[in-house]
């Protein structure tokens, strides 16, 4: 009974995150969001957290429980509304951890973990197939103005600036020669689990691009406009300084944005700005609503050949794994 009583609470938190925009939206106090605006807080098996940031300060002291998030995204990524104007085709990935989920009965933790095993086959399938691993800023430059990429282009960027990027992924990019973007959440920088300021620069001296993933990863379009901007601004700031050069590239956390996020993004000097909308066909007016696959756990090879659009994989790839 006491289980169905939490679960009961923690069904009535989900819907009113997803009745906040709207109630916002009405008031004028916010427009109403164009991707997933409400996401489900971190849940452990037994207890209910407040969500970060919906409420209260600008900081939290204590760490946030462990990576038990309900993305809306998880279950239904929502497809990007399809460009007008000259379109150019990139499919842009994204990660979150790479690792083996150290918590078999956490599934949103499994669906949000890559193996070490399978990234490695992942990229090999990538080299073996003719792909070519572009930069996020060669990507945005060539949607800007339809200018010509290489065959097979395709990005690779990572979610929240988690410590396995540093430590498992570059290695594994590096030994192909593949280059990525890290989203990092720059308040957590240093926390168990995530990148310490010094791996950051250390992965931005390699010739990785760091982002900004606001301050403590919020959903933004659930913020007021001062708490939404100070989250974008903030990020971008502390990056820059710790980076000593600027910082152009932002995700929105949870794919969680409105015209008003989007707006703020433009005005801070971002040039673009990543959702979670399904999608690989770009065009200049949306780049601050820029479309990405997420690759999650739990995907074959099979699969992910289809994602990136690439011919089935060979029996010897498959044996590899």
């Amino acid at each position: 009974m006491q289980g169905w009583t939490i679960r009961a609470k923690q069904a009535g938190i989900v819907l009113l995150l997803f009745l906040i925009p709207a109630v916002l939206a009405g008031t004028g106090l916010r427009p109403a969001p164009l991707a997933a605006a409400a996401i489900a807080p971190a849940l452990a098996d037994d207890e209910f957290d407040e969500p970060n940031g919906l409420i209260g300060s600008r900081t939290r002291s204590a760490p946030l429980p462990g990576p038990q998030l309900i993305f809306a995204e998880l279950a239904a990524p929502r497809k990007a509304p399809f460009p007008t104007g000259p379109v150019t085709y990139v499919p842009i990935l994204y990660y979150h951890y790479i690792r083996v989920n150290p918590n078999p009965g956490d599934r949103a933790g499994f669906s949000l973990s890559t193996t070490p095993a399978m990234f490695r086959a992942q990229l090999q399938y990538l080299a073996d197939h003719g792909f070519h691993v572009i930069s996020l800023h060669e990507a945005v430059v060539a949607i800007k103005n339809h200018s010509r990429l290489p065959s097979r282009p395709i990005v690779l960027t990572f979610d929240d600036g988690y410590a396995d990027f540093f430590t498992t992924a570059v290695p594994i990019l590096q030994s192909h020669g593949f280059t990525a973007t890290s989203f990092v959440i720059s308040g957590r920088m240093g926390w168990a689990g995530f990148m310490t300021p010094s791996q950051v620069v250390a992965a931005d001296g390699m010739g990785f691009t760091i982002g900004a993933h606001t301050v403590d990863h919020v959903a933004l379009a659930a913020q007021t406009a001062t708490r939404a901007t100070w989250e974008m601004k903030q990020s971008k700031l502390a990056l820059e300084q710790l980076l000593g050069h600027q910082v152009v590239d932002f995700a929105y956390p949870y794919g969680s944005f409105n015209p008003y996020d989007m707006a703020q993004a433009k005005s801070l000097g971002f040039e673009t700005a990543a959702s979670t909308l399904y999608g690989t066909a770009h065009s200049a007016g949306q780049l601050f609503e820029l479309s990405r696959l997420r690759i999650g756990g739990g995907l074959s090879l099979a699969g992910f050949a289809g994602v990136v659009g690439g011919p089935p994989p060979t029996a010897a790839e498959l044996r590899s794994l």
